[in-house]
């Protein structure tokens, strides 16, 4: 049996846990409501290498004790930065969970960011910065983002922009964690071989030491403004992203967005794959993407192709979109109920995806949701509404970006051709 327990402690810290039953591991981390929206041009960044510096030393530990601490026991650690929270992870076997979660909460609440550590891991965010510009199919992604939500933190690369990295020093680290890093901004979450009292009683200390102190509210809606951007260089493929508004994780269509996703260009079964690769050959690469912050969200495709096809591409790509605005088969959208389904159940046999579920959805809903919920809400969804949630996006303007040896001017006569506007 699988049972979700949550503790808010007096200082405002959340405590949520999910015990599945059969499992020998335990994922256990902190998400701190401190991302990319928490910035502007002046730390456009900081989030992000906070990150990595938290890694690097504590008042107790060096960076090789942090390490080996969980290696020692078979553990595995990571982190992440998003637009609207960063997380710091453990996977460890239950009988270890004291072991990851002192060490997570020493890295939490006691890092030092010592300058020499800070000089060296400038280093290392600057080659991810790099490496992120030479890597054409991850860039486009930060340049959509930015064409979609320009001038707004929202359209901030995570990783920062050279010039901040470049002068981020401890203070300012110091600064933002004080900032960002309280009690009422953090939530703590385990999922797999857990008991919720008996991580409660071993978590009491740590947890009681985050400072109460109120963190700024980042809860903003922001503009979508439609645009163009070709970042044109040398290669021997165009990526290419075509994408629009969408709608955010609290929206009443977010699942209405998935799924429409999903028939355009969600697998090889999917409308896009079978026009495009298999029909006409005119790609390796083709998907459609929906991403969703709390109140905002974007919808796209990604292709990847030679210069010679892009226009062709193009108008492929078009065709379909148009064509769902009137037509999704009870075939394709039966296929496409039942991979959510299974992707929910499958989910839930993954602790360290168990454990994040439960914590974003405790973030943005104030509580994690049961399976019977967002199943109820997939199979609310009709066909009338992906149409019309079809149309409502087309319905507005596209943005177009494209990375390779020629600029988006094709893609921006084939959508006009289409009567989609940008």
């Amino acid at each position: 049996m699988n049972t979700v327990k949550s503790t808010t402690f007096a200082n405002g810290i959340r405590v949520i846990t999910k015990s599945i039953a059969g499992f020998d591991s335990i994922a256990i981390g902190y998400w701190v409501g401190a991302g990319g929206v928490c910035e502007d041009k002046s730390n456009s960044g900081i989030s992000h290498f906070l990150e990595h510096m938290a890694f690097k030393g504590t008042t107790t530990r060096t960076a090789q004790d942090i390490a080996e601490e969980i290696e020692s026991v078979g553990g595995y650690m990571n982190a992440y930065t998003s637009k609207e929270v960063t997380a710091y992870y453990v996977k460890v076997l239950g009988e270890d969970a004291k072991t990851a979660l002192y060490v997570l909460s020493d890295i939490l609440q006691n890092p030092i960011f010592a300058l020499d550590e800070l000089e060296k891991e400038r280093k290392v965010v600057l080659q991810e910065l790099y490496q992120t510009r030479d890597t054409p199919d991850d860039i486009i992604f930060d340049y959509f983002q930015n064409v979609c939500f320009p001038d707004q933190s929202l359209g901030f690369s995570i990783v920062g922009l050279e010039d901040v990295i470049a002068r981020i020093s401890s203070d300012d680290l110091r600064n933002y964690r004080s900032t960002h890093y309280n009690a009422d901004n953090i939530i703590l979450a385990a999922a797999g071989n857990v008991s919720h009292d008996a991580l409660l009683d071993m978590a009491h200390e740590n947890l009681q030491a985050f400072k109460a102190d109120t963190s700024p509210v980042h809860d903003t809606k922001y503009e979508y403004r439609s645009g163009s951007f070709s970042d044109v260089r040398d290669l021997e493929q165009v990526h290419a992203i075509i994408g629009f508004n969408g709608v955010g994780s609290i929206d009443p269509d977010y699942y209405t967005m998935a799924i429409l996703s999903s028939i355009l260009g969600g697998g090889m079964s999917s409308r896009l794959f079978q026009e495009v690769r298999e029909k006409r050959g005119l790609c390796y690469s083709i998907y459609s993407f929906s991403s969703s912050h709390k109140r905002n969200g974007l919808c796209g495709v990604y292709s990847a192709t030679t210069a010679d096809n892009l226009a062709e591409l193009s108008k492929v790509v078009t065709d379909v979109m148009n064509n769902m605005r009137h037509n999704i088969s009870q075939k394709e959208f039966k296929i496409t109920k039942a991979q959510f389904k299974a992707s929910l159940l499958m989910a839930a046999e993954n602790n360290t995806t168990s454990c994040e579920q439960i914590a974003h959805q405790t973030r943005i809903f104030g509580r994690p949701l049961s399976q019977k919920e967002i199943l109820e809400q997939i199979n609310a969804v009709t066909i009338d509404d992906v149409k019309k949630m079809m149309d409502k996006i087309l319905s507005s303007p596209a943005s177009v970006v494209t990375v390779g040896k020629c600029d988006c001017s094709s893609v921006l006569t084939a959508l006009k051709s289409g009567g989609i506007s940008t």
